[in-house]
């Protein structure tokens, strides 16, 4: 069962930011930041109990990137994965989730 995917805005808006971040670092970075994100993404609708609770009600959960310093902070919710957040764990490692 494929599980569906909700990216709340504040999630969106994160990836974008990333996207442009690593694209002018170097033309195509922001492609393969984007790539991977899509990857990750991907997974999550086919196996989302995979990953790790981040939370002491084991509710949310997050997914790192493979190249990338970033996680994808998620909740499922019947048959739907809510996607939070693209946190950059390096910076504020602390304020990687605010459901909103």
């Amino acid at each position: 069962m494929a599980y569906q995917l909700i990216t709340l805005d504040a999630a969106a808006e994160e990836t974008a930011e990333a996207f442009n971040y690593y694209e002018n670092i170097q033309k195509g970075l922001g492609d393969s930041f984007l790539a991977e994100v899509l990857e990750r993404c991907n997974r999550l609708s086919k196996h989302p109990q995979y990953y790790w609770f981040i939370d002491s009600q084991n509710i949310i959960r997050d997914v790192m990137l493979r190249s990338f310093p970033y996680q994808i902070i998620y909740e499922i919710e019947n048959n739907k994965v809510i996607i939070y957040s693209v946190h950059n764990s390096y910076r504020n490692p602390d304020k990687r989730f605010t459901k909103r």
